[in-house]
């Protein structure tokens, strides 16, 4: 018999809170991703529990023991609880009464399994009890233990309920399937793929990226372009530096960055703005990752390193050693042992500090206003040239010679 064993089981908060609506006399299981990953081994951040209880009783209990209660999703039945500075997000067993693509209108139930047929996948419906021992109504552990990534009952169904879980089987299954996907499920993602513009873009952008920020994307984005689906998305040209960017990072032992791979596929930053909502951070490094920079080499990278930032250097060397590799320069081989040697002298070389200041400058009695800004770039830009050597002294006397 399979039984969780996962230690987060085991937090003093957690079993506090069984205690708790044990002693009420509640069933309170786990479920979800913390039941899913922790039954194959993976670290899990978010621990998610269901409730025979309706909201008020939940949030009752808690208040009435000092346990901070937070009411996150009232309307549709969530309480989070927060032990030891451990969120616990407990959900009220529920039916949804009508669907709206994103939202729904809910009722409270004391069905299990009712409650286990609203949810996406078979494998996201496996509940555990304190012990870790597994209720599984829709066969989850059977599936989690093929690999394959199944809609519970009717794929079109579950879809229409939220349109979301279109991209969302994408990337379950590229990052739980072993098998071929499955057809009903495909097909279903499909014939809706339509509707994935009512969806807010942020939404669509947040899961997109998930998608990209999988060790091996590709499974799920070239089944999206032969279904049709990241056609709704964006439009990438090319994708032959993502191509080579995936095998270079594996090479060189990088951890998946979605901005790195969305920077690959295609040079046009209006086109991808248009298709996706990003926060004006993530649009600035987007529209900086995609500008044409000078090469960085084993030179240079101090330079753009003091300018931009290690993370940024080695992010744009990165992309640019995929694009090297797409044009037949070098190999991926070649590519990952020169991007492992410029992260080690990146790690080695601490950041100089400009030695002068626009006091400085006030000093020699220039006065202020545009002048100053000029001549302290002016006098930065020759510093850097001379690969950050000069002191202030030295900075000064050629100041004096701009002067």
């Amino acid at each position: 018999m399979t039984i969780l064993t996962s230690p987060w089981l085991k937090l003093p908060g957690l079993q506090r809170l069984f205690d708790l609506f044990e002693a009420g006399g509640a069933t309170l299981r786990l479920v979800g991703g913390s039941v899913r990953d922790g039954l194959l081994n993976l670290p899990t951040s978010d621990i998610d529990l269901a409730v025979d209880r309706p909201p008020q009783w939940v949030l009752d209990l808690l208040t009435k023991n000092q346990i901070k209660a937070i009411p996150t999703g009232f309307d549709h039945g969530t309480i989070t609880a927060v032990l030891d500075k451990q969120p616990y997000q407990i959900t009220t067993l529920r039916i949804d009464v009508k669907t709206f693509g994103r939202k729904a209108h809910v009722a409270f139930t004391e069905d299990w399994v009712q409650d286990a047929q609203r949810r996406d996948f078979t494998i996201n419906a496996i509940y555990a009890d304190k012990r870790g021992h597994l209720f599984d109504p829709v066969e989850g552990l059977e599936d989690l233990k093929a690999h394959r990534v199944r809609f519970i009952g009717d794929a079109s169904l579950r879809i229409k309920e939220d349109y979301l879980r279109i991209l969302r089987f994408f990337r379950f299954s590229a990052r739980f399937g072993h098998e071929p996907y499955s057809p009903e499920g495909l097909k279903a993602c499909e014939g809706y793929a339509s509707h994935l513009p009512h969806l807010a873009r942020e939404r669509v952008t947040d899961e997109f990226l998930k998608i990209l920020e999988l060790p091996s994307p590709l499974y799920a984005l070239e089944a999206m372009k032969e279904t049709g689906v990241l056609a709704y998305i964006f439009h990438p040209k090319t994708w032959q530096d993502f191509y080579e960017l995936i095998p270079l990072e594996q090479e060189a032992s990088l951890a998946p960055n979605a901005f790195l791979r969305l920077a690959s596929f295609h040079p046009l930053f209006d086109e991808l703005k248009s298709h996706l909502r990003l926060s004006k951070e993530q649009a600035s490094k987007l529209a900086f990752l995609i500008q044409k920079h000078d090469p960085v080499s084993e030179k240079s990278y101090k330079h753009f390193a003091y300018l931009w930032g290690k993370d940024v250097t080695f992010h744009t060397a990165t992309l640019q050693t995929a694009q090297r590799i797409s044009s037949k320069e070098m190999t991926v081989k070649d590519g990952a042992e020169f991007l492992k040697h410029l992260q080690t002298l990146l790690m080695a070389w601490p950041i100089p500090v400009f030695p002068l200041k626009g006091r400085d400058l006030l000093k020699s009695n220039l006065r202020e206003g545009k002048r100053i800004g000029a001549l302290l770039k002016a006098v930065e830009n020759w510093w850097i040239d001379q690969d950050f050597k000069p002191d202030k002294k030295a900075c000064l006397e050629y100041l004096r010679e701009l002067e």
